[in-house]
């Protein structure tokens, strides 16, 4: 009697989808492993995933950065909302002496009213008017004009820099968001790197530069410099990077570390000696 053979696993070509039995399997999911079919494939950043798996956090990670931060304020609309409070009181006491002082002529009639129209933009910019985001950049240009008017090239050349502020926090993508508008993927790409990528490493970094100035954030800038090259993995999803910051964070902490321990101790040496 001749025995059975074992039955053989379907060709690659036969094996069917487990959701959809009609559609022939087309690969398998890069975080499960669940194979899936043209109605289950979903392709997040060059990679193919499951339909339930494309929606996790981790795996669209650029989505869940704008969903984050989506409708959210951020340290620019902040600012001008203070911005905003301190213009009404300046246009409102600009107007009293004005009204107060009526042989003074149009001038300070005119920057309290400045003042106090920019107020009312920042405002509605804090609020979050769409139409606010745009008015908000012709506020410094006309206050420019006054300023140039009324004291001259001076006041030009400090009114520059309001101007271009104005512009680096239109362009911001934080605020776009903020203002519930569509943003490109590289435009994420490049904020939730600046927001969220290895934040502990960038933390590092920036506090190693603080320690040449303040030895006491010497260790905790080292720390936090080792923590986040530990951290660094850029084939995870989402990828951890900022490897080259937080080397640099440990070299300059370093450096700081045994600045301030030879300062230090040869300072507490001539104490002793003394």
């Amino acid at each position: 009697m001749e025995s059975l053979s074992p039955a053989q696993p379907p060709a690659a070509s036969e094996a069917r989808c487990p959701a959809h039995p009609q559609k022939p399997v087309l690969g398998a999911c890069a975080r499960c492993g669940t194979f899936f079919c043209e109605y289950d494939r979903e392709t997040v950043n060059g990679k193919d995933y499951c339909d339930t798996c494309a929606e996790h956090p981790d795996v669209d990670y650029l989505e869940a950065f704008r969903l984050k931060y989506w409708g959210k304020r951020d340290a620019w609309t902040w600012l001008v909302g203070f911005g905003a409070v301190f213009n009404f009181f300046a246009g409102a006491i600009i107007l009293a002496n004005e009204l107060v002082n009526k042989d003074t002529g149009n001038t300070g009639l005119l920057l309290g009213l400045i003042a106090l129209v920019g107020s009312g933009v920042g405002v509605c910019f804090w609020m979050g008017m769409p139409f606010a985001r745009l008015a908000l950049c012709f506020v410094p240009i006309a206050s420019l004009f006054v300023s140039g008017f009324v004291a001259g090239a001076e006041a030009v050349g400090r009114g520059i820099w309001p101007v271009i502020i104005t512009f680096v926090m239109y362009n911001n993508t934080r605020n776009k968001l903020f203002f519930k508008e569509e943003v490109s993927r590289e435009a994420l790409q490049k904020a939730w790197h600046l927001y969220s990528n290895n934040t502990v490493a960038r933390a590092g970094f920036m506090l190693s530069f603080l320690s040449l100035l303040i030895g006491v954030l010497a260790p905790i800038s080292l720390l936090c410099s080792i923590i986040g090259l530990r951290r660094v993995n850029p084939t995870a999803t989402p990828p951890v990077g900022r490897k080259g910051q937080a080397i640099a964070g440990i070299v300059i902490s370093s450096v700081s570390l045994v600045g301030w321990g030879t300062f230090f101790g040869a300072t507490l040496l001539k104490m002793l000696l003394r």
